[in-house]
């Protein structure tokens, strides 16, 4: 009788794993990868909206020391925009406004429309991140945000 065998040989069970691994693999390793990227953004995402709550709480106590009111360009809420400078954002766009509750929209400053306590500090931030999954990286940057408001209190 003859070691090897046709009918699942030792050798031809080798080369039949093999086959499998290498079909497995690459689908594989893009769930690896896609799981990653998923958590990626979860984290930016995450990142974005811790961002712009802390940059809303420096503004809600600071806005009448800038002038004009709520200036992100110096002062403390610049300084609480640069604190907040995440590694995983491509050019974060900032924006800071005072918004009148009552009417929903950023106050004239003329007459007496201008930013006082009781109104809110809106900050917003958006930005893109890119995947590294080389699949999901075909289809482009993902664009991210976040929102925040609070109450102006001094």
């Amino acid at each position: 009788m003859s070691t090897l065998q046709g009918n699942g040989g030792r050798h031809e069970r080798r080369g039949q794993s093999l086959v499998e691994f290498a079909l497995v693999l690459p689908i594989f390793m893009l769930i690896v990868f896609g799981i990653i990227d998923g958590g990626r953004v979860v984290f930016a995402n995450n990142d974005m909206a811790q961002s712009t709550r802390n940059v809303a709480r420096v503004a809600s106590t600071n806005c009448f020391q800038t002038t004009p009111a709520c200036d992100m360009t110096a002062g403390p809420i610049a300084a609480a925009i640069v604190d907040q400078r995440s590694g995983m954002l491509v050019n974060p766009a900032w924006t800071v406004q005072c918004i009148n509750p009552a009417t929903g929209n950023a106050p004239t400053n003329t007459g007496t429309d201008f930013c006082k306590v009781g109104y809110f500090v809106r900050v917003t931030v958006a930005s893109t991140m890119l995947f590294v999954t080389p699949v999901a990286s075909s289809f482009g940057p993902v664009n991210l945000g976040s929102k925040s408001e609070q109450e102006i209190l001094q």
